[in-house]
């Protein structure tokens, strides 16, 4: 069996990471972790299960178990298992950013080494993922192999449900980490108050293609999340639209907001499935990779 074929999730448990990863970012635009359980099965398999979110401290650029979690949670399933060969994974979400492996993910999955091999999962709200084999001995060699490979979905159709009791269950476990110095490229400024400000950017005098895009996503998100909760109208949302692509012109940025010619309804349906990213159209895909792959890793998601 190839190692892209050992590894499966249920497509109950699959939804229920995703829950947790949309309540997260509704709640607070945060990142979100837990652990699941890995069985070996009797076809040769291994069940990945058991999804939990434990006691945390989270950021929208972190998340941090409370370690006494960690251990009463590894003793639950660990006697309810008995399988010396079962594994525990570690997982978390990146919302509405990209699936990779930052340097804090890095370290975390080292924080896992062991005598055999570990798992570790990043998911974002895209049904995006990576999942990751850590091999720490190989055959008792003293030789670190890490692979990213294939966790199979066992689903039909997707149906992603956030219940009454994972809304408790988050409010009781989930706290805000205290965020210092970081540089939001002026996203702090603006509240659902004000998203209707035409000074949309900060008007440097040579804006950068990659700098442009960080704040006209940035805007574009708090426009979405305020139409979507009734506190902007249709006109309003035009207007912003229609500003927003006008600074894109004036400064000959690659990128636009899309102009979406639809009725109020159609369109609420149209932003609440959609990630802010996909809100604009490009005049091709390498200024758009540049520009996103910036946006995460200098425009205001600086990893700590």
């Amino acid at each position: 069996m190839e190692l892209k074929e050992c590894f499966y999730i249920s497509e109950k448990d699959w939804y229920k990471l995703q829950a947790w990863a949309t309540l997260a970012y509704d709640k607070d635009k945060n990142e979100i972790s837990g652990l699941m359980t890995a069985v070996p099965q009797e076809d040769g398999r291994i069940k990945v299960g058991d999804v939990e979110i434990l006691k945390q401290e989270n950021s929208g650029t972190n998340t941090e178990l409370d370690g006494d979690a960690v251990s009463a949670y590894m003793m639950k399933y660990g006697m309810k298992y008995n399988n010396p060969d079962m594994k525990f994974v570690w997982w978390h979400s990146h919302h509405t950013m990209g699936a990779f492996w930052s340097g804090t993910d890095e370290n975390e999955i080292e924080a896992w080494k062991n005598e055999s091999y570990s798992l570790a999962l990043v998911i974002n709200l895209r049904e995006e993922y990576l999942f990751r084999v850590s091999f720490w001995k190989m055959n008792g060699l003293p030789v670190e192999y890490h692979e990213d490979t294939t966790l199979t979905i066992e689903r039909k159709q997707p149906k992603i449900k956030v219940t009454d009791g994972m809304k408790v269950a988050y409010k009781e476990l989930c706290s805000e980490r205290s965020v210092v110095n970081h540089n939001y490229s002026g996203y702090m400024n603006y509240t659902n108050r004000n998203v209707r400000q035409t000074n949309i950017w900060h008007r440097e005098q040579s804006l950068s293609m990659e700098a442009g895009y960080v704040q006209a996503s940035e805007k574009a998100e708090l426009l979405q999340d305020a139409f979507v909760d009734g506190s902007l109208s249709h006109k309003e949302w035009k207007e912003q639209v229609k500003e927003i692509n006008k600074v894109c012109e004036e400064n000959k940025f690659p990128f636009k907001m899309i102009e979406h010619k639809c009725s109020k309804h159609e369109l609420v349906n149209k932003l609440m499935t959609s990630m802010p990213s996909d809100l604009f159209e490009w005049d091709d895909n390498v200024s758009k990779e540049r520009a996103e792959t910036y946006h995460w890793n200098e425009g205001g998601w600086q990893w700590q």
